[in-house]
């Protein structure tokens, strides 16, 4: 299972690439040093998974996975963000847009940052300066046709990878965002102007032919900025707006607001959400036919709309604040990371609305679908954590199936990312039984890993209830009192009232706690627990050389059946 799938792992020990998810993986590559002069600061995947690239302060190289053969190696020691054109023909890096080395002049400014190499023959191709790191990446058509980029207020479209002479020219006074649709041509331009004054926040939907004209338009207030996400299909995108400061003081997120466009229909919408606070995330199903969104004060509401904006679906309140998709649309993980250290994952069949599984893994603070669809990994990387940091692979079903400790905080793990790979197909969604469902979840390790009941899987354990105080335990058996159902009830009217016990403690007045009766399956429960403690304690004698008798023998083969009906019990 997951034998084919490749991961590449960066770390303060190097980084390395490995084919499959068990103790028999396979290294691919493998660059190991922990001096911080030769760490790797950055690696990408190309969009078709043939090629690798990575910068480890001395180079920056691009391989292929396959054959290792160097595409392409330049001296490029400060790289810090790389890109790939859509059809893995260019590679792009950046580095910071600073001066480097001693002034020559009162006036001098850096050197552009951005480089454009072709990778079909290692030639450079184009220079540009991009100053600010957030928005130095360039967005491209699918078909790599066009290109664009955003210098103050102006948006520049270019033909090819030369930027040196731009083609055409969108101007929108105040802009300070864009974001290109993907999909087939004609493609569309979504331009973001903040609010002003009394002027409103607006985003504006051109087409990117002559004179670009208008085919959708969205003005609202209360924002300081805004995301623009656009749908695979490029025919709808959606618009989180927000501002930094609550001015109500109700939320430390500030206040955000959630619009849709559909350039199709041409409808400009405001999502309704059914709760006030926060809006967490708002993700696009790669179907491109619904979108979910999480928000809400805590606990938080998660749901589902068709790109008209009408709400189709609603989960139950909970402790969540991401949504992620895997690479078909037809499972949604809903969970909580972050802030919300309990990392409650809910698995959920995103066709029929119908929940898989739910578990638990705390402190993650990455996660990634892996390109089949069916896989995952979670992390807990530095610098958000520097103690436990670690990575887990996955099945959707919530079993793990493998992980990896660092010496934390002596060893950093910094990132964890699949390769993306073609050829998967949709598969349909297994219904859990019973065995599967015990096998969900972290195993619970204790101090002694090496007793049978030590170290299971967490939905092997039957979770203890919440304990609730005496004088509001519900009676047992229908009585009126909180004691046996042959307890009278209280003279005085009083429901908490107990019988008196026979026994005191000189006084005459402090009574023995209640202890209700144990049902026959947790007696049963609790001897065959027992019995396993003394077949460890014989094995113990046995490997210590001590002579054990018959019975004791006889009781040692019985440890695995033993195990079995607890098993059977704890369902």
């Amino acid at each position: 299972m997951g034998d084919n799938l490749v991961y590449a792992v960066r770390s303060s020990q190097g980084f390395y690439l490995k084919r499959g998810l068990g103790t028999d993986a396979v290294t691919v590559f493998e660059q190991n040093n922990s001096s911080k002069e030769v760490a790797c600061n950055v690696f990408a995947y190309s969009n078709n998974g043939q090629l690798f690239a990575y910068c480890d302060n001395q180079v920056t190289r691009v391989f292929e996975i396959a054959t290792h053969k160097e595409i392409l190696c330049v001296e490029l020691k400060r790289t810090r963000k790389i890109l790939f054109s859509p059809r893995d023909n260019y590679l792009l890096t950046f580095e910071p847009w600073a001066i480097y080395g001693a002034k020559t002049s009162e006036n001098q400014k850096p050197e552009p940052n951005v480089r454009v190499f072709s990778l079909a023959d290692g030639r450079h191709v184009s220079t540009f300066s991009a100053p600010k790191e957030a928005s130095w990446e360039p967005q491209f058509s699918d078909d790599e046709s066009l290109a664009a980029r955003m210098v103050g207020s102006e948006i520049f479209f270019y033909n090819g990878m030369s930027f040196d002479r731009y083609e055409h020219k969108l101007v929108e006074k105040g802009a300070t965002s864009f974001s290109l649709s993907p999909g087939n041509c004609p493609n569309h331009v979504a331009v973001y102007v903040p609010a002003v004054g009394s002027n409103p926040a607006r985003v504006r939907v051109h087409k990117v032919s002559t004179g670009f004209p208008v085919v959708g338009n969205r003005t609202f207030y209360k924002s300081d900025k805004a995301v623009v996400t656009w749908n695979p299909r490029g025919n709808a995108l959606l618009i989180l707006a927000s501002v930094d400061v609550d001015k109500t003081n109700q939320s430390y997120y500030g206040e955000q607001s959630l619009y849709l466009i559909n350039i199709q229909s041409g409808d400009s919408v405001i999502v309704p959400l059914e709760k006030q606070g926060p809006i967490y995330a708002a993700k696009w199903n790669p179907n491109g036919r619904e979108f979910a969104v999480c928000y809400g004060y805590m606990p938080a509401k998660v749901t589902f709309y068709n790109p008209k904006g009408v709400p189709t679906f609603d989960m139950a309140e909970g402790p969540r604040n991401d949504i992620f998709y895997n690479a078909f649309g037809n499972i949604v993980l809903v969970c909580g990371f972050g802030n919300i250290s309990k990392g409650k994952m809910e698995f959920w069949d995103a066709e029929n609305k119908k929940e898989i599984i739910s578990i638990e893994v705390p402190n993650t603070t990455l996660f990634d679908w892996a390109p089949d669809g069916q896989h995952f990994v979670t992390c807990t990387t530095a610098p958000r954590l520097r103690i436990d940091n670690c990575y887990r692979f996955w099945h959707y079903t919530g079993r793990m199936l493998a992980e990896t400790h660092f010496d934390s905080p002596k060893e950093e793990l910094w990132e964890v990312r699949w390769r993306p790979m073609m050829g998967y197909n949709k598969f349909a969604i297994k219904e859990l039984t019973k065995t599967d469902k015990m096998a969900a979840g972290l195993p619970i390790k204790k101090k002694d890993a090496s007793h049978p009941l030590n170290n299971v899987p967490a939905g092997a354990v039957r979770q203890a209830g919440a304990y609730i105080p005496p004088h509001l335990r519900k009676p047992l058996g229908g009585g009126g009192a909180a004691g046996p159902p042959s307890a009278p009830a209280a003279a005085n009217g009083n429901q908490n009232h107990r019988p008196a016990p026979q026994r005191t403690n000189g006084n005459g007045n402090v009574p023995q706690p209640f202890r209700p009766q144990q049902s026959d399956q947790d007696r049963k429960l609790f001897q065959l627990k027992k019995k396993v403690d003394e077949i460890q304690v014989l094995k113990q004698k046995q490997a210590n050389g001590d002579h054990l008798q018959p019975n004791q023998m006889e009781k040692i083969k019985r440890e695995e059946e033993y195990l079995a009906d607890i098993a059977k019990l704890t369902i």
